[in-house]
Formats: structure tokens, C-alpha cells, sequence
């Protein structure tokens, strides 16, 4: 396989879903794919438990430059960048994007995509700052400088605010994205969850989803799979809480205990994610549920709790072996109806599944429920027949 592109995805009646129309060696990348996203320095080792076909592997933050040039002599998967410029800087009209600035020429987007590529990445990401609500003129300069690439091996990050999902402001978010050639990445920012800003929040986002199919959800946690069952085109799924959702640049992040930052640790049949202490406190008197994924292999999965990076980069490693054993699953239905019937009804197990933990630890309505989680068990089917078109295959 060339280190730099993926394998094609293996086709047959399985493997067909709904896509966008061939957006050049970006979209062969990242097709039918949930990317996990993961900080360098917590990237300690390439990671084996990416999916071949369905998974890859985003590296994020400071120093993703370095560690991605590293990881490539031996990782030979989907690769990229992200330096996640959206965390600390708000998009203008004269400067929607992060640039180096060179003391002559000033800073080149050009340059620093390809910059990418030399280093490794499988593609090339848009160092794009966050974008605030009610702040179209930002918006159209992304819009603008995107069309003005001349290549097609880019994927265009929307960093935006969760109030872009409102009705009133959604129309022109999904016009921005129809604009733009290259396959959209698209960031929602908000306190914790922003899907959980407004209770209507999840529909819209399936709502744009309709309107422009093929766009990805990027820097997500499991709405990833929601967004795939209802026509994204890819996603990026955060392997620790904070590159699972954004915090606007600017403020500070809410947090709800304060304290020690666990990690924060996915519990498959619930499909919730809840800090180690959180899970130990749960079951310091019950046995814990063990992990089969294929990192723990049995592992208990109250054994995360510490603050140093090994274990920080275990947890996380066990999220993305987790999901990634799920994606086959999902992305090898034949229909968008029956990816959406799949997702529904794990969706709906895992509601329940919350009942019956507290029922066996013997503490009643302990494990609640996340709102969007009873939200995509309970909104009704997208009715879409539609078949997916095989993967492409990367050049």
C-alpha cells in the first residue's frame, strides 16, 4: 500500500452507501471512513486498532506536524493534521485561516497545505479559526480562499457555533457548504456537548445532513455514527473529551465536577462516555463490566483511573478499539434506512441498557441517559432507499 493513501475499501453488496461525487484524492481518502482524532503527545505508539477499511488516524494540536512525520515510517493507514488553529483563534473576514507568517511574504495557504502532505498525511486539512454565530462575513472569507485552491487533495475545516443549527441561521451554514468544492469537515463548537445547547439541536444537524450529503462531522464524539446513518459523508471522532467537542476560542471551558481531568471512558452497551472516577466511584462496591475490545481484552473498565499520560493514552486507545470494531457494522449496510434501523436500534439498547446497570449495582437512576442518546433511539427513520456507492479506491 503507498504509505500516503488508503487501501480501497472492499466493495460488494455490503460495503454500498450514498456519496458525493468524486471530490479528487481528499474525498478517496476519507470516504465512508470515521477518522479517530488523538493529541501527539498521546500518541505513544502507532495505533493497531484502527479499522483498515473504515477507520484512520487524525493527529491534533501541538506538535502534530512532528509526530504525523514520525508515526508515517510506521503507520501505513488513512493519515492527517489537524492543527486545530479553531481552539485559541476566531475567523475574520481578512483572516479566516492560521498561517505561519513569513517575515517577507506573509503567510501562504498553498504552502502550508502541502506542507502537510511532504510530512506524511494522506491529505491535506484547512488550518481554519473558529467561526462565531452571527458572523457571516467570516464564513464567506473561508468560502472564498476555499474556492481559490487549486487542488483537490484538501479537506475544508467549518469550525462554527453550535447557534449556526438554529433554523434561522442554518440556511445560510448549508448555502457556505454547497459553495465549497472540497469535502466539508464540519466543527460545531458549544460548552460540554453542543449537541445538547438545544433540544432540537440533534434533528437540525440531520436536518443539513439531507440538504448537503457528504459533509463530515468532524472533531465529534458518537453523533459520528448518527451523521453516517443519515447521509455524512465521513467523520472524525475525538479518542479523549476534549477533541470530542469544541470549546468556542476565546472561553473557557465549563467543566461540571472540576477537580483532576480523567480520562474520560467509553462504556460500550451504554454508549456513553463517563470519567474514570466517575466509573470507579460507580462500582466501589460492584463488580465493574469488563472490555473485549481488542486493547483490554478483559480489562475492567474502572482500571483507568490516573492522571499520566500512559494511562490517558490506554483509556483513549480503548475508545477507538471499541468503536472501530463497531464500524463495520454500520458502514457495510446496503441502505442509508438500514444503517439508520442499525444505529436506532443500538441506540435504543443502550437507553435500556442504563436501567439495567442501576438495577444491577443496586443504585437507582445512577447512569442517565445522555439527551442525545434518547434522542437518535427515539426520532423517526429517515425513509431513504438509497444504495451506497462502493468506496473509491485511493490513487
Amino acid at each position: 500500500m503507498d504509505d500516503r493513501t488508503s487501501a480501497p475499501a472492499r466493495t460488494g453488496a455490503s460495503s454500498l452507501l450514498t456519496s458525493p461525487p468524486d471530490r479528487g484524492r481528499a474525498g478517496r481518502a476519507i470516504t465512508q471512513r470515521a477518522l479517530t482524532l488523538e493529541r501527539a503527545n498521546l500518541l505513544l505508539e502507532a495505533p493497531g486498532y484502527l479499522h483498515p477499511d473504515h477507520g484512520g488516524l487524525v493527529v491534533c494540536g501541538t506538535g502534530c506536524s512532528a509526530r504525523l512525520h514520525a508515526l508515517r515510517r510506521a503507520f501505513s493507514g488513512v493519515l492527517a493534521e489537524d492543527c486545530a488553529a479553531y481552539e485559541k483563534e476566531v475567523a475574520t473576514t481578512d483572516a479566516p485561516f492560521c498561517l505561519p507568517q513569513d517575515a517577507l511574504f506573509g503567510g501562504d495557504l498553498d504552502g502550508a497545505l502541502q506542507e502537510q502532505l511532504d510530512n506524511g498525511a494522506s491529505f491535506a486539512i484547512t488550518p481554519t479559526r473558529y467561526i462565531k454565530a452571527g458572523d457571516p462575513a467570516a464564513l464567506k472569507a473561508v468560502v472564498k480562499a476555499a474556492g481559490a485552491l487549486q487542488r483537490d487533495d484538501v479537506v475544508v475545516t467549518l469550525p462554527v457555533s453550535i447557534g449556526w443549527l438554529r433554523p434561522e441561521a442554518r440556511a445560510t451554514l448549508v448555502a457556505a457548504i454547497r459553495a465549497i468544492e472540497h469535502p466539508v469537515a464540519l466543527i460545531l463548537g458549544g460548552q460540554r456537548d453542543p449537541l445538547q445547547q438545544f433540544a432540537a439541536a440533534p434533528q437540525q444537524l440531520r436536518q443539513l445532513l439531507a440538504d448537503v450529503p457528504g459533509t463530515g462531522l468532524w472533531r465529534t464524539d458518537l453523533a459520528g455514527f448518527d451523521a453516517l446513518a443519515h447521509g455524512a459523508g465521513f467523520a472524525g471522532i475525538g479518542a479523549g473529551g476534549s477533541l470530542r467537542h469544541l470549546v468556542p476560542a476565546g472561553e473557557r471551558a465549563e467543566t461540571s465536577g472540576g477537580g483532576a481531568n480523567y480520562p474520560a471512558v467509553l462504556i460500550p452497551a451504554m454508549l456513553r462516555f463517563s470519567s474514570a472516577k466517575f466509573i470507579a466511584d460507580s462500582y466501589a462496591n460492584a463488580a465493574p463490566p469488563r472490555c473485549t475490545c481488542s486493547r483490554c481484552q478483559g480489562r475492567p473498565l474502572d482500571d483507568f483511573l490516573g492522571l499520566t499520560n500512559p494511562v490517558k493514552a490506554a483509556a483513549h486507545a480503548h475508545n477507538g478499539a471499541t468503536w472501530n470494531a463497531w464500524l463495520p457494522d454500520l458502514l457495510e449496510q446496503p441502505t442509508l434506512a438500514d444503517r439508520q434501523i442499525w444505529w436506532r436500534a443500538r441506540c435504543k439498547q443502550a437507553v435500556n441498557a442504563h436501567a439495567m446497570e442501576n438495577t444491577r449495582i443496586k443504585q437507582p437512576n445512577h447512569f442517565k441517559p445522555p439527551r442525545p442518546l434518547e434522542k437518535w433511539a427515539s426520532l423517526p427513520l429517515s425513509i431513504d432507499n438509497r444504495a451506497i456507492t462502493p468506496s473509491p479506491a485511493a490513487d
